[in-house]
């Protein structure tokens, strides 16, 4: 046997452990995959510290939202992550997807060990620019890139812009029948300390409904509660 096959063989056998060690703690990582929903316990969330600008721009900011929802734009993040309806959510070993029924593109979190582009590469989305790392049975998620697009409020006040950045860490709770998520913001032209809250989400086991919803920008009918008062309930 070659002196170079014998090294070979060496190398390899001394990095069995390691390989083996690596593999089995990547098949150790739950998998996210599932419909989940949010219930009434996720909606008490906790008041951001705002900064003077953005309390100012608050009503400014929610009007833009109302026109984005009547302009079947993208909700994007986190809007995407706050729909009443059921989240889809299919991991594989590289990346992860997340689908919402409203209008919104499908929502990607690398976990391959890319970085996020450069700056100047770098073109804002409703979503922005995620990647993902396994804390032990943690997913660690951190997004940049984002634009002034959609939906852009985030639950407990404040909202996103360019300069926004989000933390996230999904934890699977009560033998994988719940996804636990905190959610980090920090921008300091909107926030005076970091706002964080967290989200639970039920699994369930299918939908008997279309994922995405057909949404259809001059159907003023559908667009009616956006711009007029509710009308007074009937005398009875």
């Amino acid at each position: 046997m070659g002196l170079r096959v014998v090294a070979a063989l060496v190398m390899l056998l001394g990095c069995a452990p390691a390989v083996l060690a690596q593999g089995s703690a990547s098949a150790a990582r739950p998998d996210l995959s599932g419909y989940w929903e949010l219930r009434f316990d996720s909606f008490n969330v906790p008041a951001a510290a705002l900064t003077a600008p953005a309390q100012a721009a608050a009503e400014a900011r929610r009007k833009k939202d109302l026109e984005a929802i009547r302009g079947c734009v993208n909700i994007g993040m986190p809007a995407l992550m706050n729909d009443r309806a059921t989240l889809d959510i299919r991991q594989s070993a590289g990346v992860i997807g997340m689908v919402a029924k409203s209008p919104s593109s499908t929502r990607y979190v690398y976990t391959d060990g890319r970085k996020h582009p450069d700056a100047e590469e770098l073109e804002g989305t409703t979503n922005g620019h995620s990647v993902g790392r396994w804390d032990g049975g943690t997913l660690v998620v951190d997004t940049v890139g984002f634009n002034e697009r959609g939906i852009t409020a985030i639950p407990g006040g404040g909202y996103r812009t360019a300069r926004s950045r989000l933390t996230e860490r999904y934890r699977l709770a009560a033998d994988g029948q719940q996804l636990v998520v905190t959610f980090t913001w920090t921008d300091a032209t909107v926030f005076r300390r970091p706002h964080a809250y967290s989200f639970r989400y039920y699994k369930v086991p299918s939908i008997s409904e279309p994922r995405v919803t057909n949404c259809i920008a001059n159907d003023a009918e559908r667009a009616r509660f956006l711009s007029e008062a509710p009308a007074p309930a009937p005398a009875r």
